[in-house]
């Protein structure tokens, strides 16, 4: 069995790293000349913990070479380091590509009877986040394809190559 492993790219998630930690930086400087306030605490809260995120998913996929995105000849594996879902080539109809916020999105488009049945065991808060990614992207799932080794366009040919075998 062939299996293609994707990891996200060093270079773009070095650089938001660097501007996490950059408003952290700021927000440090801002304490050291006396605005104690509540934003520069919860900017440099958010921040630094975007920026120990990005260097955590960067260091976990090279050195324990864990990779983000692993497509067999029967599903496409993601593991994002908190949630790890598997979809099944026989359960999609197609795969394309979609903006959601400025960021490139490979859209899933499951077959009509997956589509029912994934909306009936969602919870009552993930029929709703359903509900609104239909209206946003156009699908209840995406699989995010911006950060990555290999481009968008050609995550989402090869994802339709291994579907239409």
């Amino acid at each position: 069995m062939e299996e293609i492993r994707i990891y996200h790219s060093i270079r773009k998630n070095l650089a938001m790293m660097a501007v996490s930690f950059a408003f952290v930086a700021m927000g440090i400087f801002y304490l050291l000349n006396g605005d104690n306030s509540f934003i520069v605490w919860a900017g440099i809260l958010f921040f630094g913990i975007c920026g120990l995120c990005f260097a955590f998913l960067m260091l976990r996929e090279r050195i324990i070479h864990k990779p983000f995105c692993i497509i067999t000849n029967e599903s496409v594996i993601m593991d994002s380091g908190m949630k790890k879902w598997e979809v099944r080539f026989a359960d999609v109809e197609e795969f394309y590509l979609t903006n959601v916020m400025s960021t490139k999105q490979i859209g899933i488009r499951y077959k009509k009877e997956i589509e029912f049945q994934k909306m009936n065991d969602a919870s009552s808060a993930g029929r709703t986040i359903r509900k609104m990614n239909k209206r946003i992207a156009g699908v209840t799932e995406t699989l995010p394809a911006d950060d990555l080794t290999i481009s968008p366009l050609q995550l989402c040919d090869l994802l339709n190559t291994k579907l239409s075998r």
